[in-house]
């Protein structure tokens, strides 16, 4: 099958959907590119726009599931089947419905485990060792539509929301690559979530900024997982000594037992934060403003702002 012959409509938003796109440009010709418009206080270029302008790609924004009809009732492209990566718009019925072989949407997760809008994240805060990603032609619900491939992927114990993401990247552009000639030439039968898979149905949401504050009164696993889930965004913030806020980057798990809040330094210059189970060693961090650096660093300048409990 030539590379004219596999043509796309791409839907996405976003660098994880850039990254994709890029790789989806070498194998495949893209007759339309659909994603939102860059918010007017964002200074850098929209990614995907940008993408397409470079590999002079046709493209549109949508930022509604109406404007999405609009488009796609003006442009009419002729591709039979669409991708969807990272978008952020509900797609109606009648686009799904516009292409003769539907649109496949390639999710982060192990489906139905985590569907939603952030799977990586709360497969890190979840703890679980095992996670992938699944190729689902999209349907009316959500992430709920039948399978086409998954591929598996292990977890490292010092994963961050930032090298997973890369790696599912990885890995969704391999699947990709090898599944969509497959479907065109129709090499693939879909096989319904519930039957295809022993995962458990979970939902994912979109973050907060609040999510980012590091609540002492939670287990210090929990608060690990957050820091390392949280890499990118929305970052681990911490009150510590005389209201001096600290981004955490790099923390552990410690069996010594403080009070909640409670902060000890040791001769070694390792920082404890006591949580409701065992301590969080606070490894590397930023003060607001300044460069990542260790506890020996941060010690050395603001030890004098250094009090014995978390605000």
């Amino acid at each position: 099958m030539s590379k004219a012959s596999r043509s796309l409509t791409f839907f996405g938003n976003g660098p994880v959907a850039a990254e994709s796109l890029a790789f989806l440009i070498d194998s495949f010709t893209i007759e339309l590119v659909v994603t939102k418009r860059r918010p007017a206080h964002h200074k850098d270029p929209a990614p995907v726009e940008e993408l397409a302008k470079a590999h002079d790609i046709t493209y549109a924004f949508a930022d509604t599931k109406a404007e999405l009809n609009t488009v796609i009732e003006n442009v009419k492209p002729n591709s039979p089947l669409g991708v969807v990566i990272d978008y952020g718009v509900i797609i109606s019925e009648d686009v799904i419905d516009y292409f003769p072989l539907g649109i496949i949407n390639s999710h982060f997760s192990l489906l139905p485990e985590w569907r939603g809008a952030d799977p990586i994240t709360f497969s890190l805060l979840s703890g679980q060792s095992t996670t992938g990603v699944s190729l689902m032609l999209i349907d009316s619900g959500l992430d709920t539509g039948p399978l086409l491939a998954v591929g598996e992927y292990e977890i490292d114990p010092n994963e961050t929301g930032i090298s997973l993401t890369s790696n599912l990247i990885d890995l969704s552009n391999a699947l990709l690559t090898e599944t969509i000639p497959l479907y065109l030439e129709g090499s693939i039968v879909t096989a319904p979530q519930a039957d295809a898979s022993h995962y458990p149905v979970t939902y994912s949401r979109k973050l907060t900024k609040q999510d980012g504050w590091l609540d002492i009164n939670k287990p210090a696993q929990v608060l690990e997982r957050e820091i390392r889930a949280f890499s990118e965004w929305p970052k681990s913030k911490l009150t510590i000594g005389d209201n001096l806020v600290v981004i955490v980057t790099k923390a552990s798990v410690v069996d010594k037992q403080l009070q909640p809040g409670e902060i000890s330094v040791n001769d070694r210059k390792e920082i404890l934060v006591g949580t409701r189970v065992g301590s969080l060693q606070l490894i590397e961090f930023m003060p607001l403003g300044k460069q990542k650096m260790t506890a020996a660093a941060f010690l050395n300048g603001y030890s004098g702002r250094l009090a014995n409990n978390v605000g």
